[in-house]
C-alpha cells in the first residue's frame, strides 16, 4: 500500500526516468510560454481546437492551470501531498472530471471566457509569462528523492513523476488545441512525445472507458520515437505490458504523435486511419474501439 511519505506499490511505474518526465514538463512550459508571447490580437480571437474557447481563453484556462500546478508541486515536494486539503481535491477531480477534455478544465470551465472579457491580453499574457517562470521554479527544486512521493488526484494517490506527465499532457494538449488553428502542421513537440504514450498506458485504469463487451488483446507499436506496449482487456480485468505480446488480437501502427492525439480526443480515428498516420492489422474494429474509448481526464 501507499504509505503517508512516498509511494512504493500499486503505482504505475512509467518505463522512462522520472528526471526525462520533469525535463519534458519543463521543456513544454518553455515551448508555451514562446508561443503566448509572440501571439499578435487577431491570433488572440480566433477559435481554438477547444470548440468552446479561444486561443485567448485556453491562454487564461492554462494560466489559472499553472497556478494550480505550482501549489500541487511545492505540497508534493514538501511531504504534504497526502494532506487532507489534497486529498480532498485528488476526490474531487473523480467526481467533478467529464469526459473528452483535460483534468482541470472542470474546475474552470467557464473562468477562461470571463478573464477572457475581463482583461487585456497584455495582461492575461503578463500573468501567463509569471506564472510559467514559478512553475518552473517548482519543476526545478524538484530532485530524486521527490519523485514517488503522493499528489492525491482522481480519488487516489499517485507518485509525483506520474503527475509530472499529467501536467505535460495538459500543456503539450492544449499547445496543440493552440498552434494547429494557426499553422495546420502544428504537431506535439518531441519531449511530450517520448513522455505521453506511456501516461496513457500508465493511467489506462481512469482514462481507457471499456466498452460493453469488449475483450481483445491490443498491440500498439509506434514510431517517432518507437515505443511497443499491449492492453489484454478481459471483463473487468486489463493487464498491460512493455513491448510485444504475440497473441495480439489487432495490431496498431503509426507515429506516436498521431496516437496520442486521437487518444486525446483530438484527431478523430477515422481521419488518422483514412490519413495511414495510424494503421491497424488484424480485428480492425477491434482496433478501431480501442482508440476511440480513451476520456482525457
Amino acid at each position: 500500500m501507499a504509505s503517508e511519505e512516498h509511494i512504493t506499490e500499486e503505482s504505475p511505474q512509467l518505463p522512462i526516468a522520472p528526471s526525462g518526465v520533469r525535463d519534458a514538463a519543463r521543456a513544454e512550459i518553455d515551448r508555451l510560454d514562446a508561443f503566448v508571447d509572440g501571439l499578435s490580437l487577431e491570433d488572440w480571437k480566433k477559435r481554438s481546437a477547444v470548440k468552446e474557447w479561444s486561443i485567448g481563453e485556453v491562454v487564461a484556462h492554462l494560466n489559472l492551470a499553472l497556478a494550480l500546478y505550482r501549489r500541487i508541486l511545492g505540497a508534493a515536494a514538501k511531504g504534504r501531498g497526502s494532506g487532507k486539503l489534497w486529498k480532498a481535491f485528488g476526490d474531487f477531480t473523480k467526481k467533478a472530471a467529464p469526459a473528452g477534455v483535460p483534468i482541470f478544465n472542470t474546475l474552470n470551465s467557464a473562468v477562461p471566457r470571463l478573464i477572457g472579457g475581463a482583461l487585456s491580453p497584455e495582461v492575461v499574457k503578463g500573468q501567463f509569462a509569471a506564472s510559467a517562470r514559478g512553475l518552473r521554479e517548482s519543476l526545478d527544486q524538484i530532485g530524486p528523492n521527490d519523485y514517488t512521493r503522493p499528489v492525491h488526484f482522481m480519488g487516489r494517490p499517485w507518485p509525483l513523476s506520474f503527475f509530472l506527465a499529467a501536467i505535460v499532457n495538459e500543456l503539450a494538449v492544449h499547445g496543440w488545441d493552440m498552434m494547429s488553428t494557426l499553422d495546420s502542421d502544428a504537431h506535439l513537440s518531441a519531449a511530450a512525445r517520448d513522455v505521453l504514450p506511456w501516461f496513457y498506458f500508465g493511467g489506462t485504469d481512469f482514462m481507457f472507458q471499456r466498452p460493453a463487451g469488449f475483450a481483445a488483446t491490443i498491440q500498439v507499436k509506434l514510431q517517432d520515437p518507437s515505443a511497443e506496449m499491449w492492453w489484454a482487456i478481459r471483463g473487468d480485468e486489463i493487464t498491460t505490458g512493455v513491448g510485444e505480446d504475440v497473441k495480439s488480437d489487432a495490431t496498431i501502427t503509426g507515429e506516436t504523435g498521431t496516437f496520442v492525439l486521437v487518444l486525446a480526443g483530438r484527431i478523430g480515428v477515422d481521419d488518422a486511419i483514412r490519413t495511414t498516420s495510424i494503421s491497424a492489422e488484424g480485428e480492425e474494429e477491434l482496433a478501431r474501439s480501442f482508440l476511440g474509448a480513451w476520456r482525457i481526464l
